[in-house]
């Protein structure tokens, strides 16, 4: 009796592990499949937001060439595009031939085995980016002198990137346990064999309800932008008294010295008269001419003086009379309430006032 009993518990025991199976076999080789689709994913987002950061580093007071709106804009796209081609910043060997592994039709990057990513899905684009073409992003404000500025110095602008990638599946069979059910698990499985490459050059992606056909998955777009300082200069600001040169320099002498100026129009040719006059008139010497003076000496050209300081208070020490004078060269001391020099001390050295990096 006993041993009836068993058996009729063994018999039951395999029925629910072959019921279970059911389930246990299609959600085990989903698994593998979602974590290799989550994991291209996230190679697809770094793709796009990698790109569109570099584009804050960029020397936007260098020269653009090409007809480029500034310096480097195609440059950095295409270097992510060459990076990125073997879908992940993992290796990066940038061989040259005619074959190279990671962006020819070597297939060495495709190590996989439940599905590959590959930028030549129908659908999937590699990374590009565009810069805005509506006009300036912030501040046309039909002012000459103000947009004779942006159209000199405002080289960047929104710049939008966007990236999207085509898997296919290698693994999973479209029905599972065909037996049971009608309903379709996957889209088509692919064979390694034919080539990965060629299998993504002739995918085929429908978007249909159910999303399985075709046999391409195509994830979503990752799209992301950034608003680049246009203005913004690259080299740190380290300007001298008397200094008539330099991109920040140049940046004020353009605003300063400019033809809708009417204050400078007005306080330059009478600066000149006043001195000419004052030498014709034996009050000041021949040498107090005003051209080829200093800009601090000539109030017809800007006068400036910036030096970068780390522990130190932003001192100049200028010569005035044969002797030197220390003066700041920001508000650092208002002998009130010294705020510049109160939030520089409260900050510290580091950044946001962390001076070691492991607190931050």
């Amino acid at each position: 009796m006993r041993r009836a009993q068993a058996r009729a518990a063994r018999g039951a025991a395999s029925v629910e592990l072959a019921l279970s199976m059911l389930v246990i076999v299609p959600v085990f080789l989903y698994s593998l499949f979602l974590d290799d689709l989550l994991r291209h994913a996230l190679d697809a987002q770094e793709t796009a937001l990698s790109t569109v950061w570099d584009y804050v580093v960029q020397d936007y007071a260098k020269a653009p060439q090409g007809g480029e709106k500034f310096a480097g804009f195609g440059l950095v796209q295409g270097y992510a595009r060459q990076t990125y081609c073997d879908h992940e910043s993992g290796i990066d060997s940038f061989e040259n031939g005619p074959n190279p592994r990671e962006c020819g039709d070597e297939e060495i990057h495709h190590q996989e085995i439940v599905s590959h990513a590959c930028w030549l899905n129908p659908g999937s684009q590699q990374v590009e980016c565009t810069l805005n073409a509506g006009g300036a992003v912030v501040g046309e404000y039909g002012v000459s002198m103000h947009q004779s500025y942006m159209d000199e110095y405002g080289k960047g602008g929104l710049i939008r990137c966007s990236a999207r990638i085509g898997v296919q599946n290698y693994l999973l069979q479209r029905s599972v346990f065909a037996e049971f059910s009608k309903v379709d698990l996957a889209k088509d499985k692919q064979s390694k064999g034919a080539g990965v490459h060629n299998n993504a050059r002739g995918g085929t992606y429908q978007a249909d309800p159910t999303g399985l056909a075709g046999n391409v998955y195509l994830l979503p777009w990752e799209r992301l932008s950034v608003l680049t300082d246009t203005w913004a200069l690259t080299e740190p600001a380290d300007i001298r008294p008397g200094a008539k040169s330099g991109d920040l320099f140049e940046r004020v002498s353009h605003l300063y010295k400019h033809q809708d100026n009417q204050g400078y129009s007005d306080m330059s040719q009478a600066a000149a008269d006043y001195v000419d006059e004052a030498i014709d008139n034996e009050i000041l010497a021949d040498n107090l001419s005003l051209d080829g003076k200093p800009a601090g000496d000539d109030p017809r050209e800007p006068s400036m003086a910036i030096k970068t300081f780390g522990d130190d208070a932003p001192e100049e020490s200028i010569t005035q009379q044969g002797s030197s004078q220390s003066y700041f060269n920001s508000e650092w001391r208002d002998w009130g309430q010294n705020g510049n020099e109160k939030t520089r001390d409260a900050r510290g050295t580091g950044y946001m006032g962390c001076k070691p990096e492991e607190p931050c």
